[in-house]
């Protein structure tokens, strides 16, 4: 039964390679991570992957998002709100604080997939199951402020208190369907009206995750039944192989001379393994790589630029995208405190013990930035005056030495604790199957073993590792060492990564996404003014402050900022990315618009405004 269906995965994946591109209008993307879940996880309850809200993007469009330039757009909003057409209001509260009202109405011609219209039930619905009990939402800080006054079936207001001073960048809230999930939730309210969210979390979470996968599962969503706002509907998921896309005739935004001229079928080819996503790139079965695609060094080998020379744009667009290794510090963990992970002092050696300059000089050619913060250089916040690490394996071992470690018998650190021996072994956890992260990890763990670390290799899938039972279970030892990752950042930077209050346990039902659970007062007391400060320079002094804090104490071991490859066949257009489009960097940040000149497309977007080139 195996073979067969391997059989029929080639198959099918075959047949969507051979009408692929302008001959069916058609657009094929290759992509180094598969989604564990797609649609019905509108909160990101059960996976916060990046290529979850890529392939999202395609389904469901936001009232406003971020163009090129970051600057608000609307989409199924009529308009976007601003304090000059009368739509945003502020009252003062008292204590430097404000009370931010935001007006938006819901264009006429919103619809759902199955024709329904898109109305407040669904921004209400979204709210209500996002303010549910011991909810485990990844920013429990916008749920604590916001709340929500329907006027009519089209005419809504978001409100928060107290305002942030990021609370009108992009969209103040979403929607989900209520009449697909709506009956569901019903079910799930009465089995939680009698759980107490303290002494019920791990219950609460658990029904809370069973209602998100209903709705996302593969086997679920292939047999029809879900809806969608965006430019496309879901048709098929190959699991392992392939999710298709078809043209969704009820959106209403018409692009220039007719949707027709546009992309109509989007086939999404998972290749978890990056150099084998090189060859298929060269082999000339793909039309253009996803965000999450090959690495930077990939992009740019000799091979790949001289095969696809004339045929495909290579694209290296600055971004956000922050590339570095959270440490669990959650003392209640034995091997936390075995180790002294909670101590900065073995964060601040880990990092005199990695070698960034020289990684990033000889994978990179030195044109992807070292980080010292979690701010990215090409946000206005960005502090470039924090304490640096060296690369200085002298002053690593003399760190590791002030906390009692001694080399033994076969070279590597041993200390007593608790009348025990304790070892010096790390777990370490990335993605598998990315080739610039795994030889990190080969380049790292060397010079690791120089001053007495030894390193244990726990790699995973995204699906697996990027699951809310994983990624957010620190607290439990679901991973005990390090796990190398990136965030992926936007204008909206309010400090909550590694705010004391996000640290995801079972206590707050795994609310928040400070995953490797770093604590500091101060921190945290800079944060909750920088937040609400609405004059630029003293937020941004508030902001200097954090990272200077943030620095010495080594919150995460931070590593370089990413910009992301982007190899796009000639004649497609408008598939465009700039550090903040979309908000997060995505290329599909306006879907409807993407096409084949040959097919007549027009294009919207020059990518030669806002990244680098390979010729």
């Amino acid at each position: 039964m195996r073979r067969v269906g391997k059989l029929v995965v080639l198959g099918l994946t075959a047949l969507g390679l051979a009408l692929a591109g302008p001959a069916d209008n058609s657009l094929v993307i290759g992509a180094s991570q598969e989604p564990r879940v797609l649609a019905g996880d509108f909160l990101s309850i059960i996976s916060n992957q990046s290529i979850k809200a890529e392939i999202e993007n395609y389904l469901y469009v936001p009232f406003i998002t971020l163009n090129l330039d970051g600057q608000n757009t609307a989409v199924l909003a009529t308009e976007v709100p601003t304090i000059q057409n009368g739509r945003v209001r502020f009252t003062d509260i008292g204590q430097g604080r404000r009370r931010l009202e935001i007006d938006i109405t819901i264009r006429p011609d919103a619809r759902w997939s199955d024709g329904r219209p898109i109305t407040t039930e669904d921004v209400q619905f979204y709210f209500e199951v996002g303010k549910a009990k011991g909810m485990p939402v990844l920013n429990p800080d916008y749920w604590e402020r916001v709340n929500l006054r329907v006027r009519d079936a089209r005419n809504f207001t978001v409100i928060f208190e107290p305002a942030f001073a990021t609370d009108l960048i992009g969209s103040p809230i979403g929607y989900a369907p209520r009449h697909i999930m709506g009956p569901a939730w019903e079910q799930v309210k009465r089995q939680t009206a009698a759980l107490d969210p303290q002494r019920d979390a791990a219950r609460l979470a658990e029904i809370y995750r069973a209602f998100f996968t209903q709705f996302s599962t593969p086997a679920y969503l292939n047999r029809g039944e879900m809806v969608y706002s965006g430019p496309f509907v879901f048709r098929r998921w190959v699991p392992g192989s392939t999710v298709e896309l078809a043209r969704n005739p009820q959106f209403p935004i018409t692009p220039p001379g007719g949707a027709d001229r546009y992309v109509q079928r989007v086939v999404y080819r998972f290749i978890q393994n990056t150099n084998s996503l090189q060859v298929a790139i060269m082999g000339g079965s793909i039309d253009a790589l996803s965000r999450v695609g090959l690495t930077f060094d990939q992009a740019r080998a000799p091979q790949l630029v001289q095969r696809t020379r004339g045929s495909f744009d290579t694209w290296f667009v600055p971004g956000a995208i922050w590339e570095h290794i959270d440490v669990n510090q959650f003392a209640n963990v034995p091997q936390v405190r075995d180790l002294g992970l909670n101590d900065k002092r073995t964060r601040q050696a880990l990092l005199h013990a990695i070698n960034r300059e020289g990684f990033v000089r000889t994978f990179f050619q030195g044109l992807q930035p070292v980080s010292h913060t979690w701010i990215a250089p090409v946000n206005p916040l960005y502090n470039p005056n924090v304490r640096r690490y060296e690369y200085n394996l002298d002053r690593a071992r003399a760190l590791l030495a002030e906390m009692g470690w001694r080399p033994g018998p076969d070279g590597i650190l041993q200390r007593t604790v608790d009348g025990r021996t304790v070892r010096f072994e790390i777990e370490w956890v990335t993605t598998a199957g990315n080739v610039v992260r795994e030889r990190f990890q080969q380049f790292v763990a060397e010079d690791f073993r120089r001053i007495g670390i030894a390193v244990r290799i726990n790699n995973a899938p995204s699906a697996v590792v990027f699951a809310d039972d994983f990624i957010q279970r620190a607290s439990e030892g679901r991973w005990t060492g390090m796990f190398m990752f990136a965030w992926v950042s936007s204008l909206v930077e309010n400090g909550d990564l590694f705010s004391c209050r996000f640290r995801p346990t079972r206590e707050n039902n795994y609310q928040g996404q400070n995953v490797g659970g770093w604590c500091n007062e101060e921190y945290d007391r800079l944060r909750d003014q920088a937040v609400v400060e609405f004059d630029p320079a003293r937020r941004k002094a508030l902001f200097d402050r954090m990272q200077e804090i943030w620095a010495e104490e080594v919150a995460s071991l931070p590593l370089y900022f990413r910009a992301d490859p982007l190899i796009v066949r000639r004649g497609l257009v408008n598939y465009v990315s700039a550090a903040y489009s979309g908000g997060y960097n995505y290329p599909n940040w306006e879907p409807w618009t993407i096409g084949w000149t040959q097919r007549g497309a027009e294009k919207r977007w020059d990518q030669a405004r806002y990244a680098l080139t390979v010729r």
